[in-house]
């Protein structure tokens, strides 16, 4: 397994794993695939997360270090810092049992590019590159709806691509809606008839509900689209990128649409958003959006109270 490379939905157990690329999608989806794996393997595991910025010197010692009972435990270290890798290195040689590993490195930056190169070969790498060629897209349309047990007719798939190129969250969260449909085969008519040219519920349409102030529509779309088999992880990952845009944007007003990953017309929609927001209630809403991603992906018993009360902030916080 060590020195391994496989994508994003190949991703195994193993005792260190490095995860790199810019899609946050896909990421989060092969990191609730690996705890999911691991929970059935061991009900006992204990799920440890270092956040980016968060590291310090002998942190991961201190978390992968054998215990009494020696529970398995799962470490997910984001970002890199100077003393990560000797702590790494230092953490392989002890090989640690039922330990597992996963840095998180979203761009390959400074220490982040020099950890990757000098632990190529003693990790399993996983890449979360951004999915941005339509004939990848419809590639993923067809393996997400393969994996729900559905196939989706080449005219089907093209056109929900259409209505969903913009964001990986949103696209799988419409591939989700139309696998609970009860049918076989996607067809195009199917795909008319789930979202009427966009008209019902997707992560845009909520989206642009909550941040036009307009609370009541946010949740009724978002009702309409849980009981209509939406995924709220999926969803979440539509609205937290479009908060983390915002944020973006607030951190630097000058930024063109290319740096930050937004078409000419979105950049301008999103300037005349943020305008309505403060800097307190946007470093608010970020915190939410990060509570909210964790109830999603089981931190919460709640987790459609969770979204309402994000989509809510959106909302408010005009």
């Amino acid at each position: 397994m060590s020195g391994k490379t496989v994508a994003w939905n190949q991703i195994a157990a193993a005792s260190l794993i490095v995860m790199s690329g810019p899609e946050q999608y896909l990421a989060s989806r092969a990191i609730r695939a690996l705890k999911s794996s691991l929970r059935n393997q061991f009900p006992d595991l204990e799920v440890h997360e270092i956040d980016e910025g968060q590291y310090a010197p002998s942190d991961l010692l201190n978390l992968a270090a054998p215990s009494l009972f020696n529970e398995p435990r799962l470490i997910l270290i984001t970002g890199s810092h100077e003393s990560l890798l000797d702590d790494l290195n230092q953490y392989l040689d002890d090989q640690i049992e039922n330990c597992f590993v996963v840095v998180r490195l979203p761009n390959l930056v400074g220490h982040a590019g020099k950890l990757k190169t000098a632990l190529a070969s003693k990790a399993l790498n996983v890449l979360c590159e951004e999915v941005k060629k339509d004939s990848d897209k419809l590639t993923f349309i067809n393996q997400e709806l393969s994996s729900l047990g559905v196939k989706i007719a080449p005219d089907a798939a093209r056109k929900l691509l259409q209505a969903f190129s913009s964001d990986l969250g949103e696209l799988a969260a419409a591939c989700s809606q139309l696998a609970a449909t009860d049918s076989n085969l996607i067809t195009s008519e199917q795909v008319d008839m789930t979202f009427q040219g966009r008209v019902e519920t997707n992560a845009f349409k909520i989206t642009d509900a909550a941040l036009s102030g307009n609370a009541a529509e946010a949740i009724r779309l978002y009702r309409h689209g849980s009981a209509t088999g939406v995924d709220n992880v999926a969803l979440v990952a539509a609205l937290v990128s479009r908060i983390r845009m915002l944020a973006k944007l607030f951190n630097d007003p000058r930024s063109q649409s290319a740096a930050i990953g937004m078409a000419p017309w979105q950049l301008d929609k999103a300037r005349k958003e943020l305008a309505a927001f403060s800097e307190q209630q946007l470093i608010d809403l970020v915190d939410l959006a990060a509570q909210t991603d964790a109830d999603v992906k089981g931190a919460s018993r709640e987790p459609d109270y969770s979204v309402e009360r994000l989509i809510l902030a959106m909302s408010q916080s005009k």
